[in-house]
């Protein structure tokens, strides 16, 4: 798929239609296209964002001759580059151009690591395991865990493997645990 002609794509009516019917227009891509060294994107809202391609480092991965080769998801959700395996959103191009939009991301990221993490000891406690009962994981990096240092699902399956659990159902206990306390 070429990219290089912007709003030539059937798609971009549907997805900026559905994207203001959703109110999701700040949220979702509307169309994209590659000018020279710099990608240019295009919220539903019809904000506009210019990267350069060296400013990102995902962005900077992508081979000159690959630049051109992204999809847009059906919904809009994300760009996609299938030569790089790279996806990106629109959050991802904020932060690289809007300074206060990272550090508002970031924030928000901090407060969701503190409370997955004080749940996911709340949850420990209720099977009666104790930190140095997950396997492959130190005391160490439990608690940092516990404490909201953020982790990946690699690590919360073994979460789930010690609670005798599959990892969607570990997460949705982890979930279930964070809404019975934010009532």
């Amino acid at each position: 798929m070429c990219n290089t002609n912007p709003h030539v794509s059937s798609d971009l009516p549907k997805r900026v239609i559905s994207a203001w019917s959703m109110g999701a227009q700040e949220q979702l891509i509307a169309d994209a296209t590659v000018i020279g060294d710099r990608l240019l994107v295009f919220s539903c809202g019809m904000e506009k964002f210019e990267v350069p391609f060296q400013l990102m480092p995902a962005l900077k991965r992508i081979p000159t001759e690959q630049r051109e080769s992204f999809t847009i998801a059906d919904d809009g959700s994300y760009l996609y580059w299938e030569g790089a395996d790279i996806h990106l959103d629109l959050d991802a191009f904020r932060c690289v151009t809007d300074p206060a939009w990272k550090q508002k991301l970031e924030a928000l990221k901090s407060t969701h690591n503190q409370l997955f993490g004080k749940e996911i000891a709340t949850l420990r406690k209720q099977h009666k395991l104790r930190q140095s009962d997950i396997t492959g994981l130190s005391e160490r990096q439990v608690r940092r865990i516990e404490l909201g240092e953020g982790t990946k699902a690699d690590t919360l399956n073994l979460f789930a493997k010690a609670h005798g659990m599959e990892l969607d159902a570990y997460l949705d206990a982890v979930a279930n645990s964070i809404d019975d306390h934010l009532v």
